[in-house]
């Protein structure tokens, strides 16, 4: 494995006997909180993931970092679902900052997690700090008191999980991209 540009770690070439092309990449994200540890593998796709416990109590104080959009989306929720929102809109920031670069948590107020992320776009503006970029979200299952969002450079047609406790599961969880209807 080899850092990218942001010290991701990418497999500099896929391992051996899995099929695929030569320069193909296997790209790996990974978050963990108290609550939950994840894992994310895409191919020739940087990936970087958030993964966040839902607080408990008022969300007033928390919503400094979220624009007046995303503020009222959270306050217009019922009272019990107002901490959940709060959380996803948090991960959906927060993966799209980690993928495009360090220095981005200082304008967290200024990016918008959820008027384009139906198809899972979020728009980081260029700052002195940060070098901005576009970055396309996916929330992930993760719990019900833990959120977690996959962020990718380009959309993807699917993101693969794991929880470090069952690296053994054969084949992960797949994740699709917004609007694509699920199994039933």
């Amino acid at each position: 494995m080899v850092p990218d540009g942001f010290g991701r770690p990418v497999f500099a070439e896929p391992p051996p006997g899995i099929g695929w092309p030569p320069g193909a990449r296997l790209c790996l994200g990974i978050a963990a909180d108290p609550a939950r540890q994840l894992l994310a593998v895409t191919r020739d796709l940087p990936v970087a993931l958030s993964v966040h416990t839902v607080p408990h109590g008022p969300v007033g104080q928390l919503l400094l970092p979220f624009t007046e959009l995303e503020r009222r989306h959270v306050q217009d929720a019922p009272v019990g679902h107002r901490a959940r929102r709060l959380a996803q809109l948090w991960t959906r920031k927060e993966a799209s900052l980690r993928l495009t670069g360090p220095g981005g948590l200082a304008i967290a107020d200024e990016i918008d997690a959820l008027s384009e992320a139906r198809d899972g776009k979020v728009v980081i503006p260029a700052s002195l700090a940060h070098p901005g970029g576009i970055a396309y979200v996916r929330d992930l299952p993760a719990g019900p008191q833990t959120v977690a969002c996959a962020a990718t450079a380009a959309p993807a047609p699917e993101v693969r999980i794991w929880r470090p406790d069952c690296l053994d599961a054969p084949a992960g969880t797949r994740t699709t991209p917004p609007g694509t209807p699920r199994a039933g």
